[in-house]
């Protein structure tokens, strides 16, 4: 008989069995699109997985070669992503909302199955109050996840693919006759990544609120500033545009940024969160991102605008979200793949090399959440993925 060691994944839906069994056969089709698009999203093969399918959900053993960072970071963030987009598109009884587990450790083949601590605990981990608050407590919420402490050590501690021990929540976990430590994060509103004996840095607002706001500012006279948007753009995106315009002659680049972002997202009905989902790249108008261009072009010679930009990103497949780390490089953002990006106070500073850095399309006051790196590429992907469908 031969010993093991595994990494074990384990998904549930809340309130699974309180839907009429009718629904049931949907909720389960639902949730296998799901699971096997973000395992593609995040560079897994689900088809190397060892499933034990359950009517709420599944276990699975992944192979001895899967990348932990993309299970335990990339696969959860694209669940997220797909969850999301689910439960906005359909009513509150067939929504979905998943608590998620993950355990590494022994476990052989046995008449009916894989048996061993494994797969037991991580059953215990799916099962317990702990997880199951975390997911009460945040409506809002997609998922809960919990780590076990040895997933934790090897894979957080690692402080890699953006991983940080400030992202995940300590609890004590008393499931029968396991005890132990567990790490639970929940997306979007989990712990701050700063350090708890590091004095988080002050967000940037957007609009910056140190900064007079542009709409205090009189106009010098009723004419346009500029170039006047097209016919039907909305009069508030259109005012919008105008602001960006004015900050860029003004020499006011960092804000004239930040607000190009809430305007872009303001028009897909995302001004509250800030960012863009990837879906919601269908829904930016064109003429808003052509008047958006031409501010940026026009001030800066044109070195700056989605226009100089598209130009660098010929080949890439923004479809793909790994592809993000080769598009930062293309702009500028990065000096290599594997740089970590720094928060954006510094991270401007490499606009001085020249090259087609504007508009970043970064969010500076998410950037104390664990996420913001996510919603930022997933922010990109919808706006280029937009121009270049529309054959810019």
């Amino acid at each position: 008989m031969s010993l093991f060691e595994r990494f074990v994944l384990g998904i549930d839906i809340r309130k699974y069995s309180d839907r009429p069994v009718r629904r049931h056969v949907v909720l389960q089709r639902e949730l296998d699109r799901i699971l096997g698009e973000a395992a593609d999203g995040a560079g897994i093969d689900r088809g190397r997985w060892d499933r034990q399918p359950g009517g709420d959900g599944e276990l699975a053993m992944l192979p001895p070669d899967v990348d932990l960072i993309a299970v335990v970071r990339g696969f959860v963030d694209q669940l997220d992503i797909r969850l999301a987009d689910h439960n906005e598109d359909h009513e509150p009884e067939m929504r979905i909302r998943l608590r998620v587990a993950m355990h590494s450790d022994v476990m052989t083949a046995g008449p009916l199955g894989w048996a061993g601590p494994a797969s037991v605990i991580t059953a215990r981990l799916l099962d317990s109050k702990p997880l199951r608050a975390a997911l009460d407590e945040n409506s809002r919420a997609n998922l809960a996840q919990i780590i076990s402490g040895p997933v934790y050590r090897k894979v957080v501690g690692s402080g890699l693919g953006g991983l940080r021990p400030g992202q995940f929540r300590p609890v004590r976990i008393g499931v029968k006759e396991f005890q132990d430590t567990a790490y639970v994060h929940v997306p979007g509103v989990s712990t701050p990544a700063h350090r708890p004996d590091e004095r988080p840095p002050e967000p940037l607002r957007i609009p910056f609120p140190k900064r007079p706001e542009p709409e205090l500012v009189p106009e010098p006279a009723p004419a346009p500033l500029a170039k006047v948007p097209e016919p039907g753009l909305d009069p508030a995106l259109t005012d919008r545009v105008r602001q960006v315009r004015k900050l860029l002659e003004d020499d006011e680049v960092e804000h004239a940024d930040a607000l190009t972002t809430l305007a872009l997202a303001e028009s897909a009905g995302r001004g509250r969160s800030g960012w863009l989902r990837v879906s919601d790249g269908a829904r930016l108008p064109l003429a808003l991102l052509t008047e958006l261009d031409a501010a940026w072009a026009e001030t800066s010679g044109g070195a700056w605008g989605f226009r100089a930009q598209h130009g660098r990103l010929a080949g890439l497949d923004l479809a793909k979200r790994r592809e993000f780390r080769q598009v930062c490089v293309r702009l500028g953002w990065r000096a290599d793949q594997e740089e970590v990006s720094p928060r954006y106070p510094a991270f401007t500073r490499r606009a001085a090399a020249g090259g087609p850095f504007y508009p970043t399309l970064r969010n500076p006051e998410r950037e104390t959440y664990p996420e913001w790196h996510d919603e930022w590429a997933s922010m990109i992907m919808a706006v280029h993925g937009q121009l270049r469908k529309s054959e810019w």
